[in-house]
């Protein structure tokens, strides 16, 4: 017989015995990767359990995202599967619960939107599903067998993009004490995750309002002894600053890389988009990126066919990424976001065009990709190991380990006596556009 679903005003069905079994599922961003742990932690700490594969649910989470179309869509997409698993509950969490996406389920999803007071939602929602009140703060959930793990600093931003709608989803900048990030950050070192991703919205406005800055967090983050590596998430080139540039010049568990979205290489586009700077002021902070730290991984995001974005555009954007000589590329065709600015621009350039320019684009970024790993080869580098592997995925040859090295390469290293989580020196023997493969010295 077919189990009702959604019902949230009523407790947790008994049929299951023991503790009431749960499913997380998640979309979307590392921010959301961390705030999915948080839902695990606070069902974890209301007595129930993560369920088995295949097995019926008290509790199902989907933890959204909406920053495109097309993630709005896959959200749908998700929502329908986890529906037809026939939890008892079903809660909609994060950025795209206010999306009108989910008229055919009967009854509706419990919604806890994205935003300020998302927390306090969640344990609303929980408390109406009569899975009872526990004490204390957030606890989170990481997984243990993850070495990385991500610690989420803020969220929200303003810097108020036109094709960007997370301002709208999440709010204004919002920081975390530091005191509390910190006290996470020695949890996850704890439980053995040894490197530690600081992420958020927007991290580089952490402290913005605040008199500080990210050297609040990162300083004495890099100081903790099981902490082995500090990595930043996504910068916007004018969160560079001297003083965290020179900060970055003289840690070194703060790995030597940094993803710094460029957008376009156009300055018309550029503009249009708000990104608050021109193609000449990317190139004069990736300059002062390489000033402060010997040849550092430069990633980036990449948007084709923007609203008016022309070949003459696109050319300056192709010169810029192969002049740049970014090490990763994530290039991403323009689609249009309802509630933005660009979803009311004209001009649009046409999904064929649009494609190709993206073929062009990500054609140049394994090019980049390649050109950057190469360079490495009969060198020495530190590789954090995060797996054990029986061969090689690329085919290249067999491995023992694979892990990620100081400039965010992915590496296969060939290792004998070696153990998860160690930071090992290894010599790169071959390359390719999707990483290295290495022995141990």
């Amino acid at each position: 017989m077919t189990r009702t679903h959604h019902d949230i005003t009523q407790p947790p069905a008994s049929a299951f015995g023991g503790a009431l079994p749960f499913r997380v599922r998640v979309l979307g961003c590392k921010v959301n990767q961390c705030e999915a742990e948080e839902i695990r932690g606070a069902l974890s700490a209301r007595g129930l359990r993560e369920a088995g594969r295949g097995e019926s649910t008290a509790v199902a989470v989907l933890h959204s995202c909406a920053v495109t179309a097309e993630a709005v869509r896959k959200t749908r997409q998700a929502l329908r599967r986890l529906a037809k698993e026939e939890p008892d509950r079903l809660l909609l969490s994060g950025c795209a619960a206010g999306e009108a996406l989910t008229g055919e389920l009967k009854p509706d999803p419990v919604r806890v939107p994205a935003g300020p007071g998302w927390r306090e939602r969640l344990e609303t929602a929980l408390d109406g599903a009569g899975l009872g009140r526990v004490a204390g703060g957030p606890v989170r959930a990481s997984d243990p067998r993850q070495i990385r793990a991500f610690l989420k600093i803020q969220d929200g931003c303003d810097l108020g993009c036109a094709y960007c709608i997370v301002p709208s989803l999440r709010g204004t900048p919002r920081d975390r004490p530091p005191g509390e990030v910190l006290a996470e950050a020695r949890e996850l070192a704890g439980r053995g995750h040894r490197e530690i991703v600081v992420t958020g919205i927007s991290v580089g406005l952490y402290g913005r309002d605040g008199g500080y800055d990210l050297r609040e967090v990162l300083d004495p983050l890099t100081r903790m002894e099981d902490v082995a590596r500090v990595r930043l998430s996504s910068l916007h080139p004018s969160e560079l600053t001297d003083p965290l540039l020179e900060f970055w010049s003289r840690t070194g568990k703060l790995m030597p890389h940094v993803h710094l979205p460029l957008q376009s290489g156009s300055d018309a586009v550029l503009a249009a988009m708000g990104r608050g700077y021109d193609g000449a002021q990317f190139r004069a902070a990736v300059a002062r990126m390489r000033a402060a730290r010997e040849n550092p991984a430069i990633t980036t995001d990449v948007i084709v066919g923007f609203p008016g974005e022309t070949e003459a555009d696109f050319a300056r954007t192709m010169e810029l990424c192969r002049g740049t000589g970014f090490s990763r590329m994530h290039v991403f065709p323009f689609s249009v976001r309802p509630g933005t600015r660009a979803a009311k621009m004209g001009r649009r350039v046409s999904p064929d065009e649009t494609a190709r320019r993206a073929a062009r684009l990500r054609a140049l970024g394994a090019e980049l990709s390649a050109a950057y790993h190469a360079q490495f080869e009969g060198r020495e580098v530190r590789v954090l190991l995060e797996r054990t592997v029986g061969e090689s995925a690329s085919g290249l040859r067999p491995a023992d380990f694979r892990g990620m090295t100081e400039r965010y390469v992915p590496a296969e290293c060939r290792m004998r006596g070696a153990a998860r989580g160690q930071v090992a020196t290894v010599r790169v023997k071959s390359s390719c556009g999707e990483g290295v493969t290495a022995e141990e010295v």
